[in-house]
């Protein structure tokens, strides 16, 4: 029988050894991003059916991010309202690319398109990882 403390320490080499698997696979180019975050507050308006079927495509179209993680604010345990209501997490396969994807003319369809799903000014934050 498994006593605790070696599950504990098993499971903790275990997540160390995928760790440094991850950094080794990460070593090249780093995976570059443009998150945007849009805050919430008291009456904001987003449509989120739209944000998903149109905005979205929208600019992965024009960005050709490699890929879009969105993630939804849900109301707290205790009923509190989300502090944000978006965040959408864009990658990029390179800083080239991203810096590609925002050079393209298009982009101003993709910023005159906000204004049909939301009223919040969203920040922007481009990261790697």
């Amino acid at each position: 029988m498994l006593n605790r403390r070696e599950f504990v320490w098993s499971a903790a080499a275990g997540a160390g050894a995928m760790g440094v698997l991850a950094s080794e696979t990460q070593a090249a180019e780093p995976t570059m991003s443009l998150n945007v975050v849009y805050p919430n507050h008291e009456g904001a308006r987003f449509d989120m059916a739209y944000y998903r079927s149109s905005h979205i495509p929208l600019v992965m179209k024009v960005t050709k991010a490699k890929s879009a993680l969105l993630i939804e604010g849900v109301p707290g345990a205790n009923g509190a309202a989300a502090p944000f209501v978006m965040i959408v997490h864009f990658e990029f396969a390179s800083a080239d690319a991203l810096k590609a994807g925002l050079a393209d003319p298009a982009m101003a369809d993709v910023r005159a398109d906000v204004a049909k799903f939301t009223d919040i000014t969203p920040t922007v934050m481009l990261g790697k990882s």
